[in-house]
């Protein structure tokens, strides 16, 4: 299990620039930690949580599964874009600006997937 610390120190590492929240999710919907930027006021953390994770649900049952190649999701709505990709058992979703480039969101969510799956490892590691 990750440290909160830990775990708000990478999310509060990709939220810049363009992207306006970094959230980790349940698959079934519960937010375990969100950062917000300070001056995006009207953010509603749970509609846009439900939402990706509605999304990736969905994606699921119609049969779909992410591999190595197809690794990520990303939704393009009309204030945002939302990019989602499975970290272990969790979903972690990146929220940005609507006119942010597909190719730094990917390298975004790489990025951060990839600190978080070390981070994951390195905890049941420790434990065994």
């Amino acid at each position: 299990m990750l440290r909160p610390s830990a775990l708000r120190k990478h999310l509060t590492q990709v939220t810049s620039g363009n992207i306006h929240a970094t959230m980790l999710a349940t698959r079934s919907g519960e937010v375990l930690d969100c950062i917000v930027r300070k001056e995006i006021l009207n953010f509603d953390i749970k509609n846009i949580c439900a939402t990706f994770c509605s999304i990736y649900q969905s994606f699921q049952k119609l049969g779909g599964t992410l591999t190595d190649n197809l690794n990520f999701i990303i939704v393009d709505c009309d204030e945002y874009r939302l990019a989602i990709r499975p970290v272990g058992s969790h979903l972690l979703c990146l929220c940005a600006d609507s006119n942010t480039g597909l190719g730094i969101l990917k390298l975004k969510l790489n990025s951060i997937s990839e600190s978080f799956s070390k981070l994951l490892n390195y905890s049941f590691d420790q434990k065994t």
